[in-house]
């Protein structure tokens, strides 16, 4: 492969571990900040190592190679997956700031600080899995979406499961099983194995709440040409990029992405951003972070290669996941391509290079030859 076929850009984040974000959600309470401190981040292989001078919940806002990363240290420590890319990275450490601390043994007990954060942004709970929103009822935090049945796409079947599923004090979901199905049976484990994985905002003293939500399995209209040609692949592929896990912070959002079709492809995007980047667009390059984002099941997954760039060779790994980090309330855009389209990647590193730093009252779409998308 050569410069032409391997450069993107898109703005990427790690997801924390769901258990990991519950213990600092019901402990800390970073809308309520009530000192600075400071920190240290440093990369150990597969990981970041986050310590903080702070023994008690802190927010840490760094950079590692450019990318845009925020952990919630307690106890002045915090450990999170990083799977290595360079020998070295750039990491910058951009902020520290002391949470609200509602206490360890206090935990199980505890409002969720996620739905104060929600509040405080004035924004919904996401709601990206496919899931249709049942009135009066709660809705989640952290919904994923369901990974597609291989045989199921391989038919060209559509179809939904109903899934009915207790949701405790604690914001977890408990007993979920689906009570109907069209068609019968094809969609009903990957349904339940998505709902399982949701997360509800904790509070304090409610009764255990039963729902039943419909979760919907409709195929993306270019999946059936995806042949891999490159008649097939020329032009954004925007509609292959899909939302999976949302996560609320209050101050920031983070989206998670997945590709939706055959095809691998490298994602170009901006948002506006927060901290010093507040109401300016920020974009990032993942050339820089050596990421091709495959499907969920693609047997890639994880294969690393090299590849010629402009800027000498660089490994390479596909992926199953990108993050975007956002502003509350605010949308973010992207430009997805696949490998070989060389018109598409050049408009798009145009696109980036135009838009990123500018300030957010800028349209991205008047700065970019190709249709950018942008989410709801």
């Amino acid at each position: 492969m050569n410069a032409a076929t391997l450069s993107s850009a898109t703005l990427v984040l790690a997801l924390a571990s769901v258990g990991s974000i519950e213990a600092q959600a019901l402990r800390c309470d970073c809308t309520s900040i009530v000192d600075t401190c400071s920190a240290n981040v440093e990369a150990h292989g597969s990981y970041l190592d986050i310590k903080t001078n702070a023994k008690q919940c802190a927010r840490v806002d760094y950079f590692v190679d450019g990318q845009p990363l925020v952990s919630v240290a307690m106890d002045g420590e915090d450990r999170r997956d990083w799977p290595a890319r360079t020998a070295s990275p750039k990491i910058i450490v951009q902020s520290c700031q002391v949470c609200r601390d509602n206490g360890a043994a206090a935990v199980p007990g505890l409002r969720s600080s996620a739905a104060a954060a929600t509040r405080a942004a004035g924004a919904q709970p996401a709601n990206p899995s496919g899931a249709q929103p049942e009135k009066g009822g709660l809705e989640p935090l952290i919904a994923s979406m369901p990974v597609y049945p291989a045989d199921a796409r391989r038919r060209r079947v559509e179809g939904y499961a109903d899934v009915e599923f207790t949701v405790n004090a604690l914001g977890t979901v408990e007993g979920a099983h689906v009570t109907a199905s069209q068609p019968k049976g094809t969609f009903d484990e990957a349904a339940v194995a998505a709902v399982s994985r949701w997360r509800f905002a904790p509070e304090q003293g409610r009764a255990p709440q039963t729902l039943t939500k419909r979760v919907d399995f409709k195929l993306d209209a270019l999946d059936a040409a995806d042949s891999g040609s490159s008649a097939a692949s020329l032009g954004p592929r925007n509609e292959c990029v899909r939302e999976d896990a949302v996560y609320n912070y209050g101050d920031t959002v983070d989206v998670g992405l997945i590709n939706a079709c055959s095809v691998p492809l490298l994602v170009f995007g901006c948002a506006p951003g927060t901290g010093r980047y507040e109401g300016r667009w920020l974009c990032t390059d993942s050339e820089q972070e050596g990421n091709v984002l495959v499907p969920q099941n693609d047997r890639r997954l994880g294969t690393r290669f090299a590849a010629d760039t402009a800027n000498g060779v660089r490994s390479f790994t596909y992926t199953n996941g990108f993050s975007v980090i956002r502003a509350p309330n605010s949308q973010y855009w992207w430009i997805a391509c696949t490998e070989q389209d060389s018109t598409c990647l050049s408009d798009a590193r145009d696109w980036v290079r135009s838009v990123g730093g500018q300030p957010a009252t800028v349209d991205p779409r008047d700065r970019s030859r190709a249709e950018v998308a942008r989410s709801n």
